[in-house]
């Protein structure tokens, strides 16, 4: 085209009426421009070509209306700005005309020549940075394509590094950060399943809560909960326990799963001592907010079906069975710092603790009374 070669600006510049084309032309010419005129609308729509920047279109011509030849214009080039530059200067008809047709600017002939000038400059910058902006999301778009094809190369990849963490964040909200790290590191791939399993079940509760929390603000029951559950979280892990979940001020804590402990007896008992330690440290400051709250456990051990139970929309793992229904009814039984465990759990560790024993023992849901037994203290 003449105006690459020139490297002008082409601006097309439409006009029935030759003087006022030539006029026009004239002082666009004078300011840089290379014009392209057009006699009416027809040889416009048939003349537009890419290098055009910017149409000056007068409206009111006899072959086709400049309204019309916008529209054709339009649709071969929708960024394409449009001047309507004509005699109709009623505003009514200009903002019906700027309603419709959405022009770049309206111009009334015989007007300051400045102002189409001015106008005509304001089109074709912002046509330029239209331009560029297409060029842009053009490259963007390829850009996109290569990196949509590098993606599908590595989709199974990231598929499994997604995996990888989503079993990581899985682990980490029942078995402490290290142990998660282990056995993902480990490049273990069974845990977290159904299975049965012979594992130590603790449950524990707050003596006195319920009770202290109906005199409490809601803020403070909340600040206190969160205190229990953080400082009996650190002890639980530091042990290697499984948290199996937090239900209303109890906490519920097996050991044997993921990790196969030999001495998961051992591991529960000592962290019942040391939470019960903690909680009698946290008493302290409790008791001045006039909560007079202690802490109780049930632990028992034998086999129990662990795994991930629940619907389709919601999923936990957790332990169910006999032998975890008896640490819940030992919970139940057992007064303010008491940590009450079965026969079965007291074989595991008999040379390691003091305890006492309580017999006859009535559990709820079971027949026959049984004997218990209270740790007093670890030996060690």
């Amino acid at each position: 085209m003449a105006n690459e070669l020139s490297g002008k600006t082409c601006v097309m510049l439409v006009d029935d009426d030759l003087s006022m084309l030539q006029t026009t032309a004239a002082i666009l010419e004078d300011e840089g421009y290379d014009v392209l005129t057009c006699r009416g609308g027809k040889e416009a729509v048939d003349k537009f070509h890419d290098t055009v920047f910017t149409v000056v279109l007068d409206i009111n011509m006899p072959d086709i209306s400049g309204l019309q030849v916008s529209e054709a214009i339009k649709s071969k080039n929708q960024y394409i700005p449009i001047i309507f530059y004509s005699g109709y200067d009623e505003r009514e008809k200009r903002v019906d005309i700027r309603k419709h047709f959405r022009p770049h600017a309206y111009v009334v002939k015989g007007s300051d020549p400045e102002q189409l000038l001015d106008t005509v400059a304001g089109a074709v910058g912002a046509y330029k940075n239209i331009r560029e902006n297409v060029k842009l999301n053009e490259a963007l778009r390829e850009r996109n394509i290569l990196i949509e094809e590098f993606n599908r190369s590595l989709e199974d990849k990231v598929k499994k590094q997604v995996e990888e963490i989503q079993r990581t964040s899985r682990l980490k909200r029942y078995v402490s950060p290290q142990i998660a790290e282990s056995i993902i590191s480990g490049g273990g791939d069974k845990y977290l399943t159904n299975a049965r399993k012979l594992l130590t079940i603790c449950f524990s509760d707050l003596k006195g809560f319920t009770e202290a929390s109906e005199n409490m603000e809601p803020e403070d029951t909340v600040t206190l909960l969160n205190e229990y559950f953080t400082e009996m979280t650190k002890i639980v892990f530091h042990y290697g326990g499984t948290l199996d979940k937090f239900m209303g001020d109890g906490i519920l804590v097996f050991f044997g799963d993921p990790v196969e402990y030999s001495n998961h007896a051992e591991r529960a008992v000592r962290m019942a001592i040391d939470m019960r330690k903690r909680v009698h440290e946290l008493q302290n400051h409790w008791l001045e907010t006039g909560c007079n709250i202690g802490i109780y456990f049930g632990i028992n051990t034998g086999y129990a079906t662990v795994g991930n139970i629940g619907s389709e929309i919601q999923m936990n793992y957790t332990v169910i069975g006999h032998q975890v229904n008896i640490a819940h009814r030992l919970q139940m039984e057992a007064k303010p710092s008491q940590i009450l465990i079965t026969p079965r759990t007291l074989s595991e560790i008999k040379d390691l603790v003091e305890t006492e024993e309580i017999k006859n023992v009535k559990l709820k849901g079971i027949n026959k009374p049984v004997d218990v037994y209270n740790v007093l203290k670890w030996k060690g």
